[in-house]
């Protein structure tokens, strides 16, 4: 197996081509990025009433978030502890108990396991213990966050100041417009990287050129230890007569590893792209409205998928253009792409780091973590 060049670039330079195409790189993300970093699965309004649910996914892993009878927010891996088969799927409610559809071992919304079919023939083993695993939840505004290592900081440092940003927004009370979903042939960081890259703005957007003010000078990048983000200035032509254009600013940057949540006086719209396999993503996305701004929905629903239709075909470009046999690092501008330098910072740190939890048990990645480890 060749190594794996994950070692932080120099400044001003890329990743290795390699970090966006190699399968190996993808199975070690699983473990040592997606398995240490809080990650949003779902949101407040999926899971309102008692007994209510979402299911997410924490890279591979697939996360149970219920509400129970006292109103708590919990969360498990959606995996009965029988034989690992999926309790849930998609959103809705359960009545007392969460019932497994394979064996019907039953859970109560506290995870504690309530229920098991000829229990007498358990006669090797005690199911003293055998309650759903529970993992870390957390919220900003609308949004919930699951971990599953419980070394990890906590979420209110992992977010930095968004969780600031969206109560002054006021974004927690603000309603949902729209959602979509999209799926492409492309390694997750790409598009992560697309979102935190001014440089081609002005070469493949036309809606984001006319709507940002384009002047270094009203323009603000911050980059904390789990994030970075930037303020930008509207246009003053798309500022209601009724609002100062000074405080027409929208807010946009990722929270590592796959959040991308856009803050503007009119939404709060985040896409968070899941990562399916090295050369597949997903983009989950959802918009919440202000409610001033309800009117706007279609127009701002439109504007949406323009902007993301252009990304999503730069995007591929890229993933296509970095499977060029011999195609060295590329380089970074040092402004426009400093959130890209950051997140593959962030990146190169995780995937060095030790103390993982979960080491994957096939013999193809424990080979590849040693070499990691002896770089």
């Amino acid at each position: 197996m060749q190594a794996l060049d994950i070692e932080s670039p120099e400044p001003g330079h890329n990743l290795s081509p390699r970090a966006f195409t190699s399968p190996e790189v993808f199975e070690v993300e699983q473990q040592r990025i997606f398995a240490r970093s809080w990650i949003h699965v779902a949101d407040l309004g999926d899971v309102v009433a008692p007994g209510s649910f979402a299911t997410g996914q924490i890279g591979r892993t697939p996360i149970l978030i219920v509400r129970d009878r006292g109103g708590e927010l919990r969360g498990f891996l959606n995996a009965c502890r029988h034989r690992g088969a999926q309790l849930l799927d998609g959103k809705g409610a359960c009545d007392k108990q969460i019932k497994c559809p394979y064996h019907a071992w039953s859970y109560g919304l506290d995870g504690t396991l309530l229920g098991v079919p000829y229990r007498e023939q358990f006669d090797h083993c005690t199911l003293d213990g055998m309650d759903l695993v529970p993992v870390r939840l957390g919220t900003a505004g609308p949004l919930i966050f699951a971990c599953l290592d419980p070394d990890s900081p906590p979420l209110a440092e992992w977010l930095g100041e968004l969780p600031a940003a969206l109560a002054q927004a006021g974004a927690g009370a603000w309603t949902l417009g729209y959602e979509l979903v999209y799926e492409l042939a492309a390694n997750w960081k790409l598009f992560v990287e697309n979102a935190n890259d001014g440089y081609h703005v002005q070469f493949v957007h036309d809606l984001l050129t006319d709507a940002l003010v384009n002047d270094p000078s009203v323009t603000h990048t911050t980059l904390e230890p789990h994030s970075a983000y930037t303020w930008a200035q509207i246009n003053p032509n798309y500022v209601p007569p009724d609002r100062d254009p000074e405080d027409a600013k929208i807010r946009f940057g990722s929270i590592f590893p796959n959040l991308i949540p856009v803050l503007s006086p009119s939404d709060l719209t985040y896409i968070r792209v899941d990562p399916i396999a090295h050369d597949r993503l997903r983009l989950f996305v959802r918009s919440y409205e202000h409610p001033d701004f309800t009117d706007f929905r279609e127009l701002r629903k439109l504007a949406f998928e323009r902007t993301t239709d252009q990304d999503l075909a730069v995007v591929l470009r890229t993933q296509r253009g970095l499977h060029a046999h011999g195609l060295p690092a590329g380089v970074q501008a040092s402004m426009y792409e400093a959130r890209i330098g950051h997140f593959e910072k962030l990146w190169s740190e995780a995937m060095n780091s030790e103390g993982v939890s979960c080491i994957p048990r096939d013999a193809v990645t424990r080979q590849l973590m040693r070499r990691i480890h002896t770089r």
